[in-house]
């Protein structure tokens, strides 16, 4: 392959996020989408003819391995639930393409660790579809804090307010709040740190008479070696949809910086600025995990958001929401498979 010419892609799932995020993200982007496989053949074959003009050439298989062994099809895009990812991509290991991921990987460090372990030693490259990286505004966040614009940070705040108490296959994991949903923000709060938490506390709250199983409001502190502050809190039952919100704040001792969903503003000594980038979280983060995997395997390097780099996210979530169960004693991360000093 080469920067000119796109991967063409396979996906694994015809689910919601495939039909709102995943097929319009390579629409906008021109990325050659050569076949589909779901569970469903019905459900992939009705999502085909949904985008039939933006994929003409785009066909049904039957199953994953079909998929997989498709001579068209250069990159896995697996976009299935994370229950049962174990047995699926070690179905697809052996045909040796490169695997996008939606995250997490799988709901259980064990379980992620053992995937990653084992694509290491197929030689499979991985890499997991932390789209909010990409979200436009808070790609320019992130790229101000990697410059050093903001100097050596000393706070970082994440406020999310958003509605998900619906009663679905994601709410009824009680782990989903921290697993899932929230992983977006703690992998960006990794990010945007440039170094380690070692140590986390949480607390999770449950309203009377909500729908979800799982709890819809949580509150997170993170501890690192030296003395950056970070926090993260969301609510997940808001009661309209006016009220949804997502406010990053990163303050460092050269400069301070804020996000929303649709802007960046930094601030010094001399002044404000304020950008609006064009584009959304949705479908623009999708389309850049994607480019930047690629880019990465066309110059045979690892990605910023391979396999290994996940791991440390789930290890986080993983601690938080053990410190959730444990009235917010403080817990902390646990330890990741790394291979080549990874």
């Amino acid at each position: 392959m080469n920067d000119t010419k796109p991967w063409r892609v396979g996906i694994v799932g015809a689910g919601r996020i495939v039909r709102t995020g995943h097929l319009p993200a390579y629409a906008q982007g021109r990325v050659p989408v050569a076949a589909i496989c779901s569970q469903s053949r019905t459900t992939a074959t009705h999502l085909a003819q949904q985008f039939r003009t933006e994929f003409p050439d785009l066909r049904v298989h039957g199953s994953a391995q079909e998929l997989a062994a498709d001579p068209d099809v250069e990159l896995l895009d697996i976009a299935t639930r994370p229950d049962g990812r174990l047995d699926l991509i070690r179905e697809l290991l052996p045909y040796g393409k490169p695997l996008l991921v939606q995250k997490p990987v799988a709901y259980t460090l064990d379980e992620a660790n053992t995937i990653a372990r084992e694509a290491a030693d197929a030689g499979v490259q991985i890499a997991v579809n932390h789209n909010l990286r990409w979200a436009p505004a808070q790609r320019r966040l992130l790229d101000w804090v990697r410059a050093g614009e903001l100097g050596n940070l000393a706070h970082l705040a994440h406020v999310h307010h958003f509605t998900e108490d619906v009663d679905t296959w994601f709410t009824r994991h009680p782990g989903y709040l921290f697993l899932d949903h929230g992983l977006h923000y703690l992998d960006l709060a990794r990010q945007i740190a440039g170094t380690e938490p070692v140590a986390v506390s949480a607390q999770a709250g449950r309203l009377p008479g909500q729908t979800a199983q799982c709890p819809l409001s949580y509150s997170i502190m993170l501890a690192f070696d030296g003395p950056l502050v970070a926090s993260l809190t969301l609510h997940n039952h808001t009661r309209t949809s006016h009220a949804w919100s997502s406010s990053w704040y990163v303050n460092g001792d050269k400069a301070d910086a804020a996000a929303t969903y649709a802007t960046a503003t930094l601030h010094t000594t001399t002044g404000s600025i304020t950008h609006a980038p064009s584009g959304e979280w949705v479908p623009d983060g999708i389309l850049g995990a994607y480019t930047a995997f690629t880019a990465a395997l066309d110059h045979v390097t690892a990605p910023e958001h391979d396999l290994a780099d996940h791991l440390r996210t789930l290890a986080l979530a993983s601690a938080a929401l053990a410190s959730a169960n444990d009235q917010g004693a403080w817990k902390d991360v646990p330890p990741t498979y790394a291979r080549s000093g990874r």
